[in-house]
């Protein structure tokens, strides 16, 4: 007779988190104490959104985000907090560079309603008109 797991039991073998940090690359187990605090020491830091800010929103930060996306890199000067929107598309932009080498571009514009994208043509345009002036 075949065995099938039970409900509580996985049919995959746990991972100790010593292989889960070489799967992830990271060097804190995001459910571990030493995380935690430096979530809550970030957060508390930093409580709006960075990138939210920028477009003059104020929008609650609720992620920590590793700014140069290296998980090993746990400096305090390498995290910010944002929200679970700008977090989300951070986090899709890079994994898509990292699998086309395309830029995906930025969606959203500005109070004065530039585009947030710096690569867009409207604010290169506005960049050298200011510089040129």
């Amino acid at each position: 007779m075949l065995k099938t797991p039970s409900r509580t039991q996985s049919k995959y073998p746990s991972k100790t988190l010593k292989q889960r940090q070489l799967e992830t690359g990271r060097t804190l187990a995001l459910d571990g104490a030493a995380w935690r605090k430096l979530r809550a020491s970030v957060l508390a830091a930093q409580p709006l959104c960075a990138d939210c800010q920028r477009l003059g929103l104020t929008v609650p930060a609720s992620e920590v985000d590793h700014v140069d996306n290296d998980p090993t890199n746990n400096e305090r000067s390498n995290l910010m907090g944002l929200c679970k929107p700008c977090h989300s598309s951070k986090t899709q932009r890079h994994e898509y560079f990292k699998r086309t080498g395309k830029v995906l571009a930025m969606k959203g514009c500005d109070a004065d309603g530039i585009p947030i994208d710096p690569d867009h043509p409207w604010r290169k345009a506005k960049i050298t008109k200011t510089s040129a002036a």
